[in-house]
């Protein structure tokens, strides 16, 4: 011990390393060697963040001479340090079983006899000492239980184990708009919705330590920013006109990739040349656009935010109402589809209005959707009653024949050109009828995704004679996404995060259903075309 001593004096002068027995100094004791610094007043004030798995807390941070510290009295108390002075010019540190030795003249410290260097040396400021934030990451960090993460870059402090992925993202033109680049390690689930003129990318984290100086800005573009702990904003600029997003695993490492598109500017108007004509008056070749298999997936999805308008639905306890919440998800879940399967997505109603329930099924029959999602929050006269619930038609209150006497043969429609045509004319309380079996496969699959991601009621899947649902010719439900009357569930429900889940859910869903869909040889049933 006294040879060790000897040689770390020889190296640290003025650094005094000494034997847990003679730690006992007196405190609030002048060292005897060269005075420490003192603060000379030129000081600024920021805040970094630590981050617990009980929550997060500020920890205010001192610029001095550009350089950052933190107070002893703050970080005492954060890692449940003993800190005292020693005579010799020493600020010793007790963490637990671990011994540290702060130079109060020179930028080095001793870790149960480790030799490690620090920006510059402790400040005096008033009562207390300032500390190099280095101290954090190179003196008390190694080794510690449990775990300290220092992210500089996002001012964070991580004590455990959230979960803070790391993230670099970076934008580069295309023909059409911008390409943004996201890896993410490790990689975590993420939804990107549309929001208010903004894209927005939610990640299922504790907090984000993001560098977003790569991203720059567009004409579509007008930057990046972190907005939340998970969540980062993307400014759009006024040419955007649509998104795409894929991603793909690499490892632990997640890409996201998100194309933000232009419109596409008209040709413009010329009346020097007929179409078809070249200058001279001769008939050129028309390039016609190519002709593209019709599609036999699942081409068009019609999302029906219940209520709104005059019809508010159930209200929480707080005043929060249904008719807001499911408007809010369904354009999420909108813009979520539209950008992983590139299909045709289209809403009963995308504002506060009034739409009679007849009319959401006609509006999906009419635009041929394959499938109907109708988007609720439940309510119930006893608050303690939680969890989501789906819900698909029964027919049993229209007669045990429902399915039988679903269409009427025979019935004969004029063509073009004189003739008539035999249809099968569908009645409406029983187009629902032929797609019963398809429309508890996609419950179910729907139930499975909401699952894995929020409570559910122990009744998740249900039966019933929805009037919205029964006229609709095609697979149909009913997603009730919890109870707005339970208070818990009513602050849930308006949680941008909680929503989040709900369409990562469903989008789940309509993803699985079309793969399944296709693998067994063929889309949703399709009604019927007259024509």
């Amino acid at each position: 011990m006294i040879e060790a001593v000897t040689r770390l004096r020889r190296w640290l002068p003025g650094l005094l390393i000494v034997s847990a027995t003679l730690l006992v100094t007196v405190a609030g004791a002048q060292p005897t060697a060269q005075p420490p610094a003192q603060s000379s007043g030129a000081t600024t004030r920021r805040v970094w963040t630590v981050l617990t798995a009980a929550g997060s807390q500020p920890l205010p941070v001192a610029v001095v001479n550009g350089r950052e510290y933190v107070s002893s009295a703050d970080i005492t108390g954060l890692f449940g340090l003993v800190l005292r002075e020693d005579r010799a010019g020493g600020l010793v540190i007790t963490m637990g079983g671990r011994t540290v030795v702060v130079s109060l003249t020179q930028g080095l410290a001793s870790v149960d006899g480790r030799v490690v260097s620090l920006p510059a040396p402790p400040v005096r400021q008033g009562s207390t000492w300032l500390l190099p934030i280095e101290l954090i990451e190179r003196a008390l960090a190694p080794g510690s239980t449990p775990r300290i993460d220092v992210r500089r870059r996002s001012s964070l402090i991580v004590i455990g184990s959230p979960s803070v992925p790391a993230i670099t993202a970076r934008g580069e033109a295309l023909p059409t708009g911008t390409r943004l680049t996201f890896l993410v390690v490790p990689a975590v689930q993420h939804t990107v919705v549309n929001e208010n003129g903004r894209l927005l990318v939610r990640f299922a984290a504790d907090a984000l330590d993001a560098d977003l100086s790569e991203v720059g800005s567009s004409q579509v573009v007008t930057g990046a920013r972190v907005v939340a702990p998970s969540t980062i904003e993307i400014g759009l600029g006024a040419p955007f006109a649509s998104y795409r997003a894929a991603e793909q695993r690499e490892g632990a490492q997640l890409r996201l990739t998100v194309d933000i598109l232009a419109a596409t500017p008209a040709a413009p108007p010329t009346d020097v040349t007929a179409p078809g004509q070249t200058d001279a008056g001769q008939i050129a070749p028309t390039e016609m656009p190519p002709l593209l298999p019709e599609s036999t997936g699942l081409r068009t999805v019609v999302l029906d935010p219940g209520h709104g308008g005059t019809e508010l639905g159930a209200r929480g306890p707080s005043g929060t109402l249904e008719k807001n919440v499911v408007l809010a998800i369904a354009r999420q879940l909108k813009a979520a589809i539209e950008a992983r399967l590139g299909i045709r997505v289209l809403l009963t109603r995308s504002a506060d209005e009034t739409v009679a329930l007849d009319a959401r099924a006609a509006f999906a029959n009419n635009n041929k959707a394959d499938l109907f999602i109708s988007i609720h929050a439940n309510a119930s006269v006893r608050s303690s009653v939680t969890g989501a619930e789906v819900f698909y038609v029964t027919l049993g209150e229209y007669g045990n024949s429902a399915r039988g006497n679903a269409a009427e043969p025979g019935a004969l429609l004029p063509t073009l050109g004189g003739g008539q045509r035999a249809v099968d004319l569908i009645l409406w309380e029983m187009a629902q009828a032929q797609h019963l079996n398809e429309s508890a496969r996609l419950a179910r699959t729907i139930e499975g995704e909401m699952r894995q991601r929020i409570p559910m009621s122990p009744r998740a899947i249900q039966q019933a004679p929805f009037r919205v649902l029964v006229g609709a010719n095609m697979p149909a439900v009913l997603v009730e996404t919890g109870f707005i009357t339970n208070p818990t569930e009513e602050k849930r429900l308006s949680s941008p995060e909680y929503q989040s889940q709900i369409v990562s859910a469903l989008l789940a869903s309509v993803v699985r259903y079309k793969a399944t869909s296709e693998r067994v040889g063929g889309a949703p049933t399709q009604q019927q075309d007259p024509r």
